[in-house]
C-alpha cells in the first residue's frame, strides 16, 4: 500500500495546484536555509582549523542543555556535534590536534589566574570574580584562558608528573 501525497491523506482527495505550489515553495525555502546553515557551519570550521593548529573543545552536555525551554532552540540549531566532528576532521588534514576538555572540566568556575574553584556558578552570573586573588574577568575570557592552559599542558612536558608547565586548576 503507497502512501498518497497531499493534503488529505484519509479521504484520498488529490492535492490542489495551489497547495502544490506552496508546498514547492516552502520545499525551496527550507532547502536554503539549510545549505546556507551548512556553508556557515564549514566555513566556520575551516577558518578555526586553518588559523590555529591546536584547538580546544568542551564536552557538553548538550542534552541536559536542551531541557532549558529558553535556550533549547538556539543550542538545537547550533549544531555543537556537526561542529565538532567537522573540526576534528579538518584538524586532522591539516596536521592539527583537537583537545576535549572533560565535561566536568571545572573551565568556567575556576580562576584562571590562581586555580581557585567556586563550588557554583549559575549561568546568568555573566562575571567572575574570584573570592582568593580578587580578579574580576567576564565569564567567557576566564573559561578560555582556562581552556587554553588545558591546551597548554596536555601538548607541552614529557608526560611525567609534575612536568607540565602550565597551571591547570585542581578541582577541590
Amino acid at each position: 500500500m503507497s502512501r498518497r501525497r497531499g493534503p488529505d491523506q484519509r479521504t484520498g482527495q488529490q492535492p490542489s495546484k495551489r497547495w502544490l505550489a506552496a508546498n514547492a515553495e516552502r520545499n525551496r525555502v527550507h532547502h536554503r536555509v539549510a545549505n546556507l546553515r551548512a556553508d556557515a557551519l564549514h566555513k566556520l570550521t575551516t577558518a578555526i582549523t586553518g588559523e590555529y593548529g591546536t584547538v580546544v573543545a568542551e564536552d557538553l552536555n548538550v542534552a541536559g542543555m536542551l531541557r532549558n525551554r529558553c535556550l533549547a532552540r538556539k543550542i538545537a540549531d547550533a549544531g555543537f556535534g556537526e561542529i565538532r566532528r567537522q573540526i576534528t576532521c579538518k584538524a586532522g588534514w591539516n596536521s592539527g590536534t583537537v583537545i576535549v576538555a572533560n565535561r566536568w572540566y571545572p573551565s568556567s568556575k575556576a580562576c584562571s589566574f590562581c586555580g581557585a574553584v567556586k563550588a557554583k556558578l549559575p549561568l546568568h552570573v555573566r562575571v567572575f570574580d574570584c573570592d582568593e586573588c580578587l580578579v574580576v574577568l567576564d565569564r567567557d575570557e576566564n573559561a578560555a584562558r582556562n581552556l587554553a592552559a588545558l591546551a597548554a599542558a596536555s601538548t607541552a612536558g614529557t608526560g611525567v608528573a609534575g612536568d607540565l608547565g602550565a597551571r591547570v586548576p585542581k578541582p577541590r
